[in-house]
Formats: C-alpha cells, structure tokens, sequence
C-alpha cells in the first residue's frame, strides 16, 4: 500500500501547497484511489507516479470546493487517457449532481461507465477489487465523511508441510489454492482457507474529510495501521478565531491519537496562515508534545510506501522515526 499527498493545503493553495487530494495504490493491483479532488489535482498528478489510466475509485468527503472542484477536470482526463473500464465515484449526492451537471453543460461524452455512489445510501462499506472502503461519518458546517481502506488482493502462500501431511502432492492443484480458488483432488474438496495464509496483514488506512471532533473515529480506528486527519489550526489560533470553523487542531488531534495508542498518524489540510519555512513550527510542536507515535507533516509530493519484503510480516508501522518530513523524500511504511 502506498500513499501520495498530492494536496495538503486547505481552503487555498500556496505556492508549495495545492488543495486536498489524496491517492492509494496498492502492490498487486495497477488500480489506485483518489480521496478528494480539488481545483488542480490533475497538475499535482503530473509530478507523481500515479496514472489517470488506471484511477478506478475516487472518494469525496464533502461538497466544499477545495475537496471537489477538481472532479470535472480529473474525469474528462481520465477520458482523455483511454481508459473505457468503469469508474466508481463515492460522495455525497450534491457533489454527484454537480459532476453530472457540468459534465452534461460541457456536453462531455465518457466512453467509460461512471457508477455513482451516493453516500447517504450506502449502508457500511463497498468492496472493490483492490480495496474495502467504509464510510465514516464526521463532524463539519456540511455533512462530512471519512474513508477506512483496507487493501485486497495480497498473495497467499501455501501451507505446504500441512498438505503434504494430509497427502495432498503438488501439482496443478497447489497453484489453484495459491490464487484464493478451492479445489477438488483424487474426490476430495480443498479449501483455500485452509491451506494458504496471507503473505502480510492487510493494511488499513483512514482519510479524513474536515472534522472537528476526533472522538467520533474512536471505533473506526481499532485496528488501523495510519490515520490522515485535518490540523487546520494550532489549538491557540482556534480559540482566537471564535467561530465555528469544523475544523480540528494539531493539539487535539494528537492527544486523541495518543489516547486511543494510534501506531502512526499523518498530519495536512494546514490553513494558509502556516505555509512558508518554519510557519507549521507551532503545529508541530502542539502535536509532538502531545504524541508519542509516528507523526508525520505530509506535504505535497510525499509518498508513504510499503515493502513487500518480510518487513511486512511486522505488526505496526515504523516510519524510521521522523518528526518533520524533507521534500522529496519517499518515507517507507514497514507493517
């Protein structure tokens, strides 16, 4: 499972930062995830490794522009890309109607299937080849949400002493239970499950749309290898401003993450007010003081990425212990 920070301002860009966009892509599959779209996140694909071809599911928190405004854009280049293979589109019902809506105002003509899912009818969870996403519901001025993945599609590995034990010999059969696919052999019925485990532990991760109150992931998270959450502003600067934003801060955020012992836990959508050298300085500090897992300020152009190795047989996550991130600098996730 990788993960590509293709945006991590909120409301506006910088110079250094664009608007949310998140994307996944996984080991054994050649399709990959785009939480949020903002104006622009076709030009952040650009320097990233990730293919408008092969963008299967693309997943919207919430209507607010700097989250969706991009969609349009993104769509009419996955067209232009070639690709005819459907897409999905999970998100609230008003982002569906202000896609299908400037798609039919520009007369665009997909030759591939977009299959919408409106977020206010879906029960739990949809599962797709290369993932299971669950819906989170999240507190913001509008209906927010969050998005817990899971990867699919990890290589098994024969249990081959227990085979040989029951006298079951190799041959075309042992690839057929390595793909997943019970099977009949000499009249008798072999179960995957039972004679093949995961090469690794499937992987969660959980993106997060704006959200002003952490407490409401408290059961989503059991289990979950990286959190993504908002911290638009330190905790003082909240206070200050006296309104009602529906955004989280760095202190909270990071006091609720070591409450509930979260191994690792990624910061972005930083308000403008912190871009430039040393200006996320206050945030870091609120979150570090309050943290004592992996914590991690993505910035545009940040890959997270996980080994195939053996590494990946270790529970956690070890993201060599950085605090503050450099540019370009690709961090290894080792789960």
């Amino acid at each position: 499972m990788n993960i590509h920070f293709l945006g991590t301002s909120s409301g506006s860009p910088s110079l250094s930062r664009n608007m949310s966009a998140t994307g996944i892509s996984f080991e054994r599959s050649k399709a990959w995830v785009l939480v949020d779209c903002a104006e622009g996140t076709q030009h952040q694909l650009l320097k990233s490794s990730l293919s408008p071809y092969h963008l299967s599911v693309i997943a919207i928190t919430h209507l607010h522009g700097d989250h969706c405004y991009g969609l349009p854009g993104l769509i009419a280049a996955i067209m232009v890309s070639g690709r005819t293979a459907a897409v999905d589109l999970i998100a609230p019902e008003k982002v569906i109607q202000f896609v299908r809506t400037t798609l039919a105002l520009t007369q665009l003509d997909l030759p591939f299937d977009l299959r919408c899912h409106a977020i206010e009818y879906i029960e739990n969870k949809l599962t797709f080849d290369c993932c299971e996403i669950e819906i989170l519901e999240l507190k913001h001025r509008v209906p927010s949400y969050g998005f817990r993945i899971t990867e699919l599609q990890i290589p098994r590995k024969l249990r081959i002493e227990q085979l040989q034990n029951d006298g079951v010999q190799s041959g075309p059969h042992y690839n057929t239970l390595q793909k997943g696919n019970d099977v009949y052999f000499n009249e008798r019925f072999l179960r995957a499950k039972d004679y093949t485990f995961y090469s690794w532990r499937p992987r969660t991760v959980i993106v997060c749309g704006d959200n002003e109150k952490p407490a409401l992931l408290a059961d989503a998270i059991k289990g979950v290898d990286l959190l993504i959450h908002e911290a638009t502003f330190t905790n003082r600067d909240l206070i200050k401003i006296r309104s009602n934003t529906g955004h989280s801060d760095a202190l909270r955020i990071a006091q609720f993450a070591q409450k509930h012992q979260l191994p690792a836990l990624a910061l972005f959508h930083f308000s403008v007010r912190y871009h430039g050298q040393d200006m996320l300085t206050p945030l870091q500090h609120e979150a570090s003081k309050n943290y004592s897992g992996e914590l991690i300020f993505a910035y545009d152009g940040l890959r997270l990425y996980g080994e195939k190795a053996s590494q990946l047989e270790v529970h956690g996550l070890g993201i060599l212990g950085l605090r503050i991130l450099l540019p370009c600098r690709p961090v290894c996730l080792c789960i």
